[in-house]
């Protein structure tokens, strides 16, 4: 991997980061130092720089802190097993009548001026909300948000280590001849392979963040593929195969 191969990947912002993730990349090769990226990546990033064939033996790890987390920061060459500068904040609003939902949790989050890059995921369990920071913004949230929406917060740090904070998935199984994007959204929303591709030519159709149009794409295990209007989903394992040579393939859905 060199500069040339992020500048042809990435557009825009995302390739802004991009650079300066490599640049950091080969900091961390050149003096075999630990280094971390300064914000949370979305998963056409992080996962371009975890899928790369690692150059000389150099490390690249992502941390979310949540199971199948979606924003991750990175580190290059953690020999020494530092921690990620991220902390996990638990917001509890103190309602029993109104259901506050995710949107609400972040744009309340965001009108304290932070950016979104300093935050990670966000789950929510009916009146409570799991957010992940970078360690930098911590003491300023837990003083400073108050709020959500009308509902009044109370903001702590919690174990980052619990297991009890996950994502709610639907388990589904798909059967399926090729890993085309084509072929797997076809199979996800049940419809014509014809409908998907006109999806998929239409810009409906996400992997990783990034829109998709090359009918023959192919996806891989932990894929992120979003389809407008039907939802989001993550690739698993070929588990096995039908008597016709098909791949079964487990997909959680976000629910």
């Amino acid at each position: 991997m060199n500069k040339e191969t992020i500048i042809k990947k990435f557009i825009g912002e995302d390739k802004n980061k991009a650079i300066n993730l490599y640049e950091k990349m080969i900091i961390s090769h050149n003096k075999d130092i630990p280094m971390f990226g300064s914000e949370f990546y979305t998963p056409n990033i992080w996962k371009f720089f975890c899928d790369q064939e690692k150059i000389n033996g150099l490390k690249v790890e992502s941390e979310g802190v949540f199971e199948d987390s979606e924003r991750r920061m990175i580190c290059f060459n953690n020999n020494f097993y530092l921690p990620f500068p991220i902390v996990l904040l638990k917001i509890t609003v103190n309602t029993k009548f109104n259901k506050v939902f995710h949107n609400q949790y972040l744009g309340s989050i965001l009108s304290l001026g932070l950016e979104r890059n300093k935050i990670g995921d966000l789950i929510v369990k009916d009146n409570t909300c799991y957010v992940v920071v970078h360690e930098d913004i911590k003491d300023y949230i837990i003083s400073n948000l108050i709020q959500i929406g009308k509902a009044k917060c109370n903001v702590e740090e919690v174990d980052k280590t619990t297991n009890e904070v996950t994502y709610n998935f639907e388990n589904i199984t798909i059967n399926i001849s090729s890993m085309r994007i084509d072929s797997v959204v076809a199979k996800l929303i049940n419809k014509s392979r014809n409908i998907a591709q006109s999806m998929i030519d239409e810009g409906l159709v996400l992997v990783n963040y990034s829109t998709v149009r090359d009918k023959s794409f192919e996806v891989k295990r932990e894929d992120r593929i979003t389809i407008r209007k039907y939802g989001k989903y993550i690739l698993g394992e070929c588990t096995g195969y039908t008597k016709s040579g098909k791949c079964k393939i487990d997909i959680k859905k976000y629910t």
